[in-house]
């Protein structure tokens, strides 16, 4: 028989084996065609010619992520080939006790490896070529441009690189292939099916007191990274993500013996139908692959934790883009006579500006973060540890700032003569100004003593921002503010306006630029939203791209392991059943081994990532950022997703081999 006609049948006759083999490489070919193809075909290439920076560094992220999936997904496919060729081991040896060649022994396996390379190009290519026009459509909208010209295309260029680097990493198999056929004895070779891997830890007491020290090492670092992460030293936060990452390979490493002893002494639960059974597999299979488990947890703790993490951030750029730009442009002027300015500019106000508003704002001694806060500027101190607390603040008069309500389409503040408005959209700093402000907390102009208006700050922006960091504008009345011992001296005007037409727009941002940015600072409606835009798409799809490889690589690796072991176990299934365990108990017994096995990997990784992204979401909120629940929640949809395919697909190949 040809080496061809072998190759192709092994495959056929390995159809279990290679199930989630074909599907983690078809899956793979698939998603990195996707997401290499989104910004080189169709709309997205008209919007590269056309130099759109925000396309061009997304696609150019996206190339980079590519290289460390590339990675990923060779070291992947080489370890999930490794199992398999573990499994044929024995029919290697009997290919060449009956007198073939090691050479004829690694032409067979090369032909495997091209018809699986070749199947898996082709299927994947086409599920990617499909899925990527759906991306592309994605990647559009968010970038907000005009899909009436969209046009199914195919990127040649995600074609080739795909093409190149799967050719790549399929050499490589074949050359571990070959390495592990030729490195082997024939007596070994013939023996391996016999041989089973060797439990990791077989003192009980070492295990339960590794287990022990494990989870101890989780409770501190969990503890000190969730509920003190922000605050803590450099030093003490990385020795605790080390504690953590050393925690769960001692738990992996541990957990088969502890597990078998625990289960040993409860005694009712043990000896109850084939729970003795499930307990024995189910340990023999931490004990083989503890280190393997170990890394898997890791990674899909990393995925959970970039899933939520990305998506929050897309939550809250995408809610701010209506509240943050009520109108095209608004400026920090830093002239005394801003029409004056604009003219020796060149630039006219009434030839580009449909509608405007210029506001002097003030500053003084008085009015400073320090005087705003109070009694509590310690408490600010402690969480912003390099803010400078005595630098002004500004300050502009009531009626000035209802002008800009108005404008901005918001409801106009109210207040005595003796009172003041703190203006603050900063939230984790004015969550601290709100209790200053309960107190009472007095300012005092040159006499003037002001009260607060609202027990709170009005988290508003003055100044358009693509975050919400404004820091800060005092309101005072007119009065006070016109007075000439008020202490208060001007500093600039702020200048808010729409636009008379987008060129008229470009005009004037050009000559904005040219200015510098010791005249003037603007922030332009259409800067914020590409900006954010940007943003919002580059990390949605790096989390997406990185997570997804992340949970496929897990889940993978231990579908492979199971199917392995399954083909092991298949004469102890069979023994169950000459002693009358039936269909049922034998199938009930083997769902409940692949489900723990599934399970305790992802059980650590989710418990682990609560207080990750307790950390992150105080991080983030120094920034502005709170709500993460969505984010959260889109995660896990993500995470039952692939990891609950894996998951079937891998009980279905098992439930197959074991014949139940």
């Amino acid at each position: 028989m040809r080496s061809f006609d072998i190759a192709l049948k092994n495959i056929k006759k390995s159809r279990s084996d290679y199930s989630i083999y074909f599907f983690t490489l078809i899956l793979g070919v698939a998603i990195f065609y996707m997401f290499n193809a989104v910004g080189t075909q169709g709309i997205m290439k008209t919007a590269m010619n056309s130099s759109n920076k925000a396309v061009e560094n997304f696609v150019k992220v996206i190339g980079m992520v590519s290289v460390a999936v590339a990675i990923i997904l060779g070291l992947l496919i080489i370890y999930a080939n490794n199992f398999l060729i573990k499994r044929r081991k024995k029919e290697f040896g009997i290919y060449m006790l009956l007198g073939m060649s090691p050479s004829k022994v690694s032409k067979i396996l090369l032909y495997e490896t091209c018809i699986v390379g070749a199947f898996s190009l082709v299927i994947g290519i086409l599920f990617g070529i499909v899925a990527s026009q759906c991306l592309s459509v994605v990647v559009a909208k968010m970038f907000v441009m005009d899909l009436s010209h969209f046009k199914f295309d195919i990127s040649g260029r995600a074609l080739l690189t795909t093409f190149l680097c799967f050719i790549g990493i399929y050499v490589v198999v074949f050359l571990f292939n070959t390495r592990n056929v030729r490195k082997n004895r024939l007596i070994d070779l013939l023996s391996a099916a016999r041989k089973r891997e060797k439990n990791v830890l077989r003192n009980p007491k070492l295990s339960a007191g590794l287990f022990i020290l494990s989870i101890a090492g989780f409770i501190y670092a969990w503890t000190m990274v969730g509920f003190f992460g922000e605050t803590m030293s450099r030093n003490t936060f990385f020795a605790s993500i080390i504690v953590g990452f050393v925690s769960t390979f001692l738990f992996f490493w541990s957990a088969g013996g502890f597990l078998q002893s625990a289960c040993s002494f409860a005694g009712k639960f043990y000896s109850k139908g084939l729970n003795s059974f499930v307990v024995r597999q189910f340990t023999g299979n931490i004990n083989s692959s503890s280190f393997s488990m170990a890394v898997i947890s890791l990674l899909l703790f990393l995925a959970l934790l970039f899933f939520s993490t990305g998506f929050s951030i897309r939550n809250y750029f995408n809610s701010r883009l209506g509240n943050a730009t009520p109108v095209d442009i608004t400026m920090d002027l830093f002239s005394e006579d801003p029409e004056g300015f604009f003219e020796e500019h060149g630039m006219p106000m009434n030839e580009w500006a449909a509608e405007y508003i210029k506001i002097p704002i003030h500053k003084g001694e008085p009015v400073t973060m320090a005087s705003l806060l109070g009694d509590h500027e310690a408490e600010a101190s402690e969480q912003f540890r390099m803010a400078d607390w005595g630098a002004m603040v500004g300050v502009m008069k009531l009626s000035d700032y209802n002008t800009i309500e108005d404008m901005y389409g918001r409801s106009r503040l109210n207040m005595s003569d003796d009172e003041y408005a703190f203006i603050l959209d900063f939230d984790l700093l004015g969550t601290i100004a709100d209790k200053a402000l309960e107190d009472g907390n007095t300012l005092n102009l040159g006499g003037h003593v002001l009260s607060p208006a609202y027990d709170h700050v009005i988290a508003e922006c003055v100044l358009m921002s693509g975050m919400e960091a404004n820091l800060g504008i005092v309101v005072i009345p007119d009065e006070v503010f016109e007075a000439e011992d008020n202490g208060l001296f001007p500093v600039s005007n702020m200048i808010a306006a729409d636009y008379v037409s987008d060129e008229a727009g470009v005009r004037v941002e050009a000559s904005l630029e040219e200015a510098g940015e010791g005249a003037v600072f603007f922030t332009t409606k259409r800067n914020i939203q590409t900006r954010s835009i940007s943003v919002t798409v580059i990390i949605v799809f790096v989390v997406l791209y990185l997570g997804i490889v992340f949970v496929i690589s897990g889940a993978a690796i231990l579908g492979l392991k199971m199917l392995s072991d399954s083909a092991s176990s298949a004469s102890r299934f069979e023994i169950l059943k000459n002693i009358g365990a039936g269909s049922g108990e034998r199938r009930k017994a083997l769902f409940v081994q692949i489900l723990a096995y599934f399970g305790l990997p992802l059980l650590i990784a989710v418990i682990s990532a609560v207080f990750g992204v307790r950390f992150v979401k105080g991080f983030l909120a120094s920034l502005g950022m709170i709500k993460m629940g969505e984010g959260i929640a889109l995660s896990l949809f993500i995470m039952v997703i692939v990891y609950g395919g894996y998951f079937l697909t891998t009980f279905e190949g098992c439930r197959k081999i074991v014949k139940v």
